[in-house]
């Protein structure tokens, strides 16, 4: 079953109910914030980030597009992603994409922050489907904020 099943998220704001209405009122301002939090995280959609190819525009989620990056990245055992963060402009183009990364111990930062520069911009083209997309508008920054063994 689906977690966006209709039935499964009846089931379960169904029980969320039960187990809130047990909780005095001292308990509900304890937990409230996290409760709301976790609501909103897990309702929220991902901000669209627009492509374009010979056919017309697109969308992806920023969420598909951040895990598709992850996955390139984590072919190369000289860094580790941390976070991925995209911004973007007018009609949801992308004009930043920021990579905070481990980086192994002892690796040169230089060549290390260049190589994942490269794959990311390659593949934001390969996805978003502009050829010039990663060079002429999209800045990729790496940011290398911790160390690993590999």
């Amino acid at each position: 079953m689906a977690l966006n099943d209709a039935r499964r998220v009846d089931d379960l704001l169904d029980l969320a109910t039960a187990r809130l209405r047990r909780h005095t009122d001292d308990g509900w301002v304890a937990v409230a914030p996290r409760v709301v939090a976790s609501a909103v995280a897990a309702l929220r959609p991902s901000r669209p980030v627009r492509g374009r190819h010979a056919a017309g525009t697109y969308t992806v989620a920023a969420d598909v597009l951040r895990t598709s990056v992850r996955a390139r990245l984590d072919r190369d055992t000289r860094v580790r992603v941390r976070r991925l963060a995209f911004r973007t402009g007018p009609d949801d183009v992308l004009e930043q994409a920021v990579v905070e990364v481990s980086a192994a111990y002892l690796q040169p930062i230089a060549p290390l922050a260049t190589d994942v520069r490269r794959t990311v911009a390659d593949h934001l083209r390969d996805v978003l489907g502009a050829p010039d997309l990663p060079e002429s508008v999209v800045t990729v920054d790496v940011v290398v904020t911790d160390v690993h063994r590999v």
